[in-house]
């Protein structure tokens, strides 16, 4: 990439874009372009050549029905996202696509599938239902001063196995979050992150959006630094729609059985 354009790579659009994950998609390059970032959106549908670089790799939410059909593709291009991961490309894994970002997804029944090994963890299905707006504290790294605070809605029925328990994207404020034993959420792995966060997540969580692209532009020696008054009618609707789930979250919180 050179220091004014990034290519972002989007898997599975179709099979994994449920949820309006688009608009995470759409987040990204609109607060690039606040820096004067030109985004290229690379879309991936099964059988296309991975590019041979990217600096930013999104997936999204999607049925068990689409990863189990994806599987195939999913160990042809694994290799190919480890090694962005790896290299400090942000690999953002949204709902489903954070199960499909794993190592391993073990349904209720039939074979366990394999997924992305994004993140040392495993995705194991049955758990009791979350269906909830959300609030958390993210521990993924932020820009300096910006609020740790991330809202959003979860539905999922996943236990999330991390390999190291510490490797999480967030300690739960209110909502069920998808660790056995622990009030947390997701996995981190280096400059990439995995949660259940729906929502869509990024048009919501501006800060978190700001993080991501730093990261991708801090691997060529550039700090993310927008235009905030450009940025200022989408922060408003992110702050207004915060204020709406912290008003209503302890009335729409639920717990369903699996």
């Amino acid at each position: 990439m050179s220091a004014d354009r990034l290519v972002l790579l989007h898997l599975y659009p179709r099979q994994m874009g449920v949820s309006g994950d688009r608009g995470n998609v759409t987040t990204l390059v609109r607060r690039a372009a606040a820096a004067d970032i030109e985004v290229e959106v690379v879309l991936h549908s099964p059988g296309d050549s991975v590019p041979s670089h990217a600096d930013l790799v999104v997936v999204g939410n999607g049925p068990l029905s689409a990863m189990r059909a994806l599987e195939s593709d999913v160990q042809r291009v694994s290799p190919a996202i480890r090694a962005f991961a790896s290299s400090g490309v942000p690999v953002v894994a949204v709902g489903g696509g954070f199960d499909l970002a794993t190592k391993e997804i073990v349904p209720t029944t039939g074979s366990p599938i394999n997924g992305l090994g994004v993140f040392d963890a495993r995705a194991v299905r049955g758990a009791e239902r979350r269906v909830n707006y959300f609030i958390l504290d993210t521990r993924y790294p932020l820009l300096a001063g910006a609020s740790r605070r991330v809202r959003g809605f979860e539905d999922h029925a996943t236990r999330i196995e991390n390999t190291d328990p510490g490797a999480v994207f967030a300690d739960v404020v209110s909502g069920g979050g998808n660790q056995a034993g622990a009030p947390t959420e997701g996995a981190i792995a280096g400059a990439s992150f995995g949660t259940h966060t729906q929502g869509p997540l990024l048009p919501l969580n501006p800060q978190l959006t700001d993080a991501v692209l730093n990261a991708a532009l801090s691997r060529v020696g550039r700090a993310y630094e927008p235009d905030r008054a450009a940025l200022a009618a989408l922060d408003e609707y992110a702050r207004n729609a915060g204020a709406t789930i912290d008003r209503f979250v302890d009335k729409a919180f639920k717990r369903m059985s699996a």
